[in-house]
């Protein structure tokens, strides 16, 4: 699904975030958050999924008693960081493979690093995720 096509209301984010309609209009007016579409009249507005998470997200920073300008910042970032990480994993993720306890990711060569090898990272159920330098040359 494209979440560029899932349009939701005003009021479908204000319930889904606690979030009242009169502070979603008022981080508009901040600039905080856009509309993805709005009627002629501006009267009505259509938020994006990307939107939605983003004011669960400052609502969460508020929550955790971080000033209104701190949360947006924090959110961008996270939100920077989100888009880092979707590129990375969309660039680089070679195999996906799932384990009896965990997944294992390989990240394709290493530059500067022999070309057999790959990078690895082992994630297992309740460890810290390991990476390693695997042998492509199957045996």
């Amino acid at each position: 699904m494209k979440t560029h096509d899932f349009l939701l209301g005003i009021g479908d984010i204000a319930s889904a975030t606690r979030v009242s309609q009169r502070q979603l209009r008022y981080w508009e007016k901040k600039g905080y958050i856009h509309p993805a579409k709005t009627s002629e009249e501006r009267r009505h507005r259509k938020y994006s999924y990307r939107t939605l998470m983003k004011v669960a997200m400052i609502q969460s920073y508020v929550d955790s008693g971080y000033t209104l300008s701190v949360a947006v910042k924090k959110a961008s970032q996270h939100e920077e960081m989100s888009n880092a990480l979707k590129h990375l994993v969309g660039d680089r993720l070679r195999d996906f493979n799932i384990l009896d306890d965990g997944y294992e990711l390989d990240f394709g060569a290493v530059k500067g690093i022999s070309e057999d090898k790959s990078l690895v990272a082992v994630m297992r159920d309740g460890q810290p995720t390991e990476l390693v330098l695997r042998s492509n040359v199957e045996s």
